[in-house]
């Protein structure tokens, strides 16, 4: 079937989309639309193929080529697209130079039933087609149904788009299309077509663009575009709902937009590229007709535009604007194709008319079924796709100079990677710009994963100078501490020599466990020493008071443990030792500011009393005061200064009012300092009777 070495290889690789080579030329009798050339009979050797330029048929599954006619001379057949074979212009297909050609008989060719005529006949058979000129490089399909023609009706030969099996009676075939796709050449059955354009490129012309199993995404503008479906199954016609045709002259002429589908609405329509023409309601052509200033020809039956409506036309510079969706109902989704005045300003030529005449190419419908011809592709690109029966309509794309085509393929779906027809929403990326968008992100989650990393490791190291600041900022905290406590407490804690030991017991002993109320030790930093209960000064002399003494039992500070009396030996009734007032060092002259005379109500409860009532009960006033030998004792232990106590006496209590020691009065950081002989008189000659505490450096 296929004379090139892809067949070969075919099965074993994704075959890719095949453009069909453009003429580069402008023909046609009843317009200028660019051809694309095809060769019929060629055996592969590339010498006996016959060159023909074509138009293309979205609506016919066949190719038709022009035969010896008659009416047709050489200059004619050159006008049909009939190229020179063997360096002779022959004036159509030569069946007899071809050796693959096989008769088939004559018959009719299958047209739409939009079409004005019933019936039109041609000779079958089955030969080779081509695509492109005959050469070695051309690829070729065997055994395909060609009909060659000498009717009027169609100037040039076709090449048809359509699937479906044919038949024409002799035996059924596949259509070009179709077994294109079999043979594994193309990824699908699928096609991106656009006729170009004569007027474009500073009327130089554009050339039209035909995509096997594929589209040219530098042609079209995809994201403009709109999908539809077909109709069913057996009906894979390519039809549309026009929702509005607008007319819309320059704007500095005029700034009106006028409708031609006001009364008839939107309607169905379908695309077909075998002819030019428009076929639209009665009521849209009356509008085209008015507004472009057009004469209805019924011999011909076209519309013809004479020299002062093609002036006027021109000076309107107008636009006709086809709103093109699913449904003929005004929707959401939908595309807008945009033909200037330039798209209709065609020519009707031999042998339609004697004379060549400016026409417009719409026709009345008579049959109710409505046609966007070759002309509305002028502007507009399909991508049609068998496989999924569906295709998509969108504006035509063109520039100057026009890009490098841009092959995108539409796989079949028996395929691994098959990928869906093109959708307007996705723009139809090109292999390399996925494969740059990959790239882009593969090298951003790099830079990310990067950043990560740097970052946890930055917090990593600062977690792990926060532990070790944390551990050092402990560790010094503990030892700055432990010197502070030693420098400001260490005078409290100095025993001087010869102090009594507190009992074994602990300082409350027994007494505590009985009581059934555990106390813990008391250290000197839990309960102020006894020279901070001192009298503040002013508070009176020891003969003349005014108010009560501040260390009657009702006025002094309770503290717990502070009165508290513990027993050496844990009897009850023992007094506990009482500590001498700090300064206490025998000298009257320099007597601290604790050892005023007592008040007239510590005559009767002196300090020594407070200090060692040995009752635990809460209630104060019943508990036993000590003996008046005891007090003597006292006494004279205040007066003798460095005495020991004697056997029996009472005991200092050393955790509340032990005198200074020496490297305590010699200390720079002693905690209560001696008070001047004149703070001392100012004290004494004080009549404050509110509480104060001695001045301190």
């Amino acid at each position: 079937m296929l004379f090139r070495k892809r067949a070969d290889s075919a099965n074993n690789t994704i075959p890719l989309p095949i453009a069909l080579t453009a003429s580069g030329d402008f023909d046609g009798n009843d317009g200028k639309w660019s051809t694309f050339f095809i060769n019929i009979g060629d055996d592969a050797s590339g010498r006996y193929g016959q060159n023909f330029k074509v138009l293309i048929s979205t609506s016919s599954p066949i190719t038709l080529v022009p035969q010896q006619a008659e009416w047709c001379n050489q200059d004619c057949a050159e006008k049909r697209g009939v190229m020179p074979f063997n360096g002779d212009q022959t004036l159509g297909f030569r069946d007899s130079s071809s050796q693959a050609w096989k008769d088939a008989g004559i018959y009719s060719i299958p047209t739409p039933h939009w079409w004005s005529w019933d019936e039109l006949n041609g000779t079958w058979g089955s030969e080779n087609v081509g695509l492109g000129e005959s050469s070695p490089e051309s690829l070729i399909l065997t055994d395909q149904f060609v009909v060659e023609y000498t009717f009027k009706e169609f100037f040039l030969g076709s090449f048809g788009l359509a699937v479906g099996p044919v038949n024409p009676g002799s035996g059924a075939k596949n259509p070009f299309l179709a077994t294109f796709k079999s043979a594994n050449i193309i990824p699908s059955a699928s096609y991106g077509y656009t006729a170009g354009a004569y007027y474009r490129n500073n009327g130089k012309g554009t050339v039209g663009d035909l995509i096997l199993g594929g589209y040219d995404q530098s042609r079209v503008e995809l994201d403009r575009g709109v999908s539809i479906h077909m109709p069913n199954e057996r009906n894979n016609s390519l039809v549309v709902g026009v929702q509005s045709i607008l007319y819309k002259p320059d704007p500095d002429i005029e700034a009106n937009t006028f409708s031609f589908t006001s009364e008839s609405k939107g309607f169905f329509a379908t695309i077909d590229s075998t002819l030019p023409y428009l076929w639209l309601p009665g009521d849209v052509c009356d509008k085209f007709a008015e507004r472009f200033q057009l004469t209805y020809n019924s011999s011909i039956d076209l519309y013809t535009v004479n020299a002062s409506a093609h002036q006027f036309n021109a000076q309107q510079n107008a636009t006709v604007s086809f709103k093109i969706g699913s449904g003929p109902d005004d929707s959401n989704t939908f595309t807008t194709i945009i033909l200037p005045y330039d798209a209709f300003n065609l020519q009707v030529d031999y042998p339609i008319v004697d004379n060549a005449t400016n026409y417009f190419p719409i026709k009345r419908s008579t049959k109710g079924d409505f046609v966007l011809g070759r002309t509305f592709l002028q502007e507009a690109y399909i991508v049609v796709d068998y496989e999924r029966a569906n295709f998509t309509v969108a504006p035509a794309y063109y520039s100057e100079p026009m890009p490098d085509q841009n092959l995108i393929p539409i796989y079949n779906t028996s395929f691994p990677t098959a990928s869906q027809t093109p959708k307007p929403s996705d723009g139809g990326l090109s292999p390399g710009a996925v494969a740059g968008i990959v790239v882009g992100i593969v090298v951003a989650l790099l830079l990310a994963c990067l950043a990560a990393f740097f970052w946890w490791k930055k917090q990593r190291q600062q977690k792990k100078a926060y532990e070790k600041d944390a551990t050092t900022s402990e560790i010094d905290t503990v030892v700055a501490g432990n010197e502070v406590k030693h420098r400001r407490v260490s005078e409290l804690d100095s025993e001087p020599p010869g102090s009594p030991k507190p009992p074994v017991g602990g300082y409350y002993g027994d007494r505590d466990q009985k009581d059934g109320i555990p106390f813990p030790p008391i250290s000197e930093m839990d309960s102020p020493p006894a020279e901070l209960y001192s009298p503040p000064p002013g508070s009176g002399t020891p003969n003349s008071m005014n108010g009560s003494d501040y260390f009657i039992a009702g006025n002094r500070v309770r503290r717990r443990g502070a009165t508290r009396e513990s027993s050496g030996n844990n009897t009850p009734g023992t007094p506990a030792p009482i500590a001498e007032l700090p300064g206490d060092d025998g000298n009257p002259k320099m007597s601290p500011v604790h050892s005023r005379g007592p008040s007239d109500s510590s005559l009767h409860t002196n300090i020594d009393e407070v200090v060692t009532r040995t009752d635990a009960s809460p209630e104060r006033s019943q508990q036993p005061q000590p003996s008046e030998e005891a007090k003597t004792e006292g006494s004279e232990a205040k007066a003798g200064g460095e005495a020991e106590p004697e056997a029996g006496a009472l005991e200092r209590r050393p955790s509340h009012a032990r005198g200074l020691s020496d490297t305590t009065v010699q200390s720079d950081s002693t905690a209560v300092s001696q008070p001047t002989p004149e703070e001392l008189e100012a004290w004494a000659m004080g009549r404050d009777d509110g509480p104060q505490r001695p001045l301190s450096e």
